[in-house]
Parts: C-alpha cells; sequence; structure tokens
C-alpha cells in the first residue's frame, strides 16, 4: 500500500473510501498526506450513488476498497455492487487499490466467489494480496497485479523506496504454493474460522448480521453510546482488548457506536471463550 500511494498519489490527493476504513491506511494517509474521502454505504458496501456523488463534489483521484472481507465490517461485497461501483470508477476514471488480502480465505465460502475489481478494471486498479493471513503471519510475502499503464510509476516507487522481501520468505512460500500445501493450510484455517465464527454467534447472535462467514474478526453494534477510550480501557482492565470504531473511521463522527472484534488472536478457542464471555458481561 505504502508503494501504491507513494507511486500513484501525491500530497493534497483524494482517496474514496468507506465510511469505516482499515485503520493502517487511514494512518499511512494521513503520513503522505493524503485526504480520505468517507463514502456512505450498506450492508453490500459502498453506494455507487454515493460514490457518484462524492466525486461530483469533490476532485477524487482513487479509491480504496476491500471487497473480500472489508475491515473492520466484515462485508462481502456482491458481484453486481462490484460492477456497479466499476460503472462510476470508470467514469471517473479513477484509481483503485483493491486491497484483497483475505480473498484466497474467502473463495467457495459465499454463494458466489467475487469478482476482483482487477477483472473489472485492468488498467486502473492496483491488486494487492499478501500470505500473512491465508498462510502464515510471520511469512509476509506481498504480491502486486497492476496494468502496464501503471508499470513505469510503481515499479520507480519500488526502487525508491528500497524495499526487500526476505529471499527466503519467498522461498517458502513459493513452495508451499507449489506443493499444494498451503491450499491445505488455507482449508485448516478456514475450519478454525468456522469455529470461532460459531462460537461467537452463541454468544453475540446476529441473524441480519451481513458479514463473511469465515471471517477473522466482527463487527459487533453496541446498545448504548460509550465513550470510546474509556470503554477501550475498561475491558482491557477487564482481561481484554477490543477496538472501538471510533479507531476507523475516515471522516468525521458518527452516531453509530461499534466495536471490532477480533476472533484469531486468542491462543485457542477456549481462551476466545473466555474472552467473549468478558465481553458480554461487561456490556
Amino acid at each position: 500500500m505504502t508503494i501504491t500511494l507513494l507511486a500513484l498519489f501525491e500530497p493534497g490527493s483524494r482517496i474514496a473510501v468507506d465510511e469505516y476504513t482499515y485503520s493502517n491506511f487511514i494512518e499511512l494517509a494521513k503520513s503522505l498526506r493524503i485526504k480520505l474521502v468517507p463514502v456512505a454505504g450498506d450492508r453490500r458496501g459502498m453506494l455507487p450513488e454515493e460514490l457518484e456523488a462524492c466525486c461530483r463534489a469533490f476532485e477524487i483521484q482513487g479509491i480504496f476498497l476491500m471487497p473480500s472481507c472489508c475491515n473492520p465490517t466484515a462485508i462481502f461485497v456482491p458481484n453486481s455492487r462490484r460492477q456497479a461501483l466499476a460503472s462510476v470508477i470508470d467514469k471517473h476514471g479513477l484509481i483503485v487499490i483493491e486491497d484483497d488480502i483475505h480473498a484466497a480465505l474467502m473463495l467457495g465460502s459465499t454463494e458466489e466467489d467475487g469478482i476482483p475489481m482487477y477483472s473489472l478494471l485492468p488498467e486502473q486498479t492496483v491488486y494487492i494480496c499478501s500470505t500473512s493471513k491465508s498462510v502464515c503471519s510471520g511469512l509476509r510475502v506481498a504480491y502486486l497485479v497492476f496494468g502496464e499503464t501503471l508499470r513505469e510509476r510503481i515499479l520507480r516507487a519500488i526502487y525508491h523506496v528500497n524495499v526487500k522481501t526476505s529471499s527466503l520468505d519467498a522461498e517458502i512460500v513459493t513452495e508451499l504454493i507449489g506443493s499444494g500445501r498451503a491450499r491445505d493450510i488455507v482449508a485448516y484455517k478456514k475450519s478454525l474460522a468456522q469455529e470461532a465464527n460459531d462460537l461467537f454467534a452463541r454468544y453475540f447472535p446476529q441473524p441480519d448480521n451481513p458479514g463473511h462467514p469465515l471471517s477473522f474478526f466482527r463487527w459487533l453494534r453496541l446498545p448504548r453510546p460509550m465513550h470510546a477510550s474509556r470503554l477501550e480501557s475498561d475491558l482491557l482492565v477487564s482481561g481484554i482488548r477490543v477496538f472501538h470504531s471510533d479507531r476507523f473511521l475516515a471522516g468525521a463522527g458518527s452516531s453509530d457506536n461499534y466495536l471490532r472484534i477480533a476472533l484469531s488472536s486468542t491462543g485457542s478457542l477456549e481462551e476466545l471463550d473466555r474472552g467473549l464471555r468478558i465481553l458480554l458481561d461487561n456490556l
């Protein structure tokens, strides 16, 4: 993401994002003096008509999307919505930053496999994927796919940033993929994700929850407004760490309050069970 922003955007550039978006991207944009424009959405992701309105109101150069599993909301964007967004993006010539880090874990888990935005707009999309979620968090090998029109600028940024992926990590990941072991690891992690999500549903049933069924995190609406930092501090004293939705706001404050609950940070399902019970008791 750093390479993509340095290569294709400048300080003062505007990038459209979901109202609640990946906190690391928010901080990265701040550090590079890039402005984020929050776009309203629903249970199916960003609304095309709202993106159109923002493009008319502001001079927007790009858009950041996590269509397979939005972080932090866990929303899976269906293909019909992706195609509608692609139409608006193409009309206004936006550069798409598609963070599809969860894609390998999501294939075959929903009614339809999502069409990458890169497939819809190959000449104006930078597709980003990584092995850190799907294979191993310690093997941080990331991949960029981009159109020929973006090639020169991206390669120049890679050269100037002087990024070097560990050759050992790259060799291990290549061997895992080539041997088929990566597929086995993904299948095992999907089974663990299913168990974790089933456990979460027992404590916090959400029959209308739009999130991806195998998400590594859940987006929990709070029953009433609560002071964000105080709530996080109180829960930390009780032995659990959660993040309030204010951390993920790309724009001004919201009247809604949520918690992002990580389901993959504990050492066992038993530990996750204890944490969810503490959370329920506190809320």
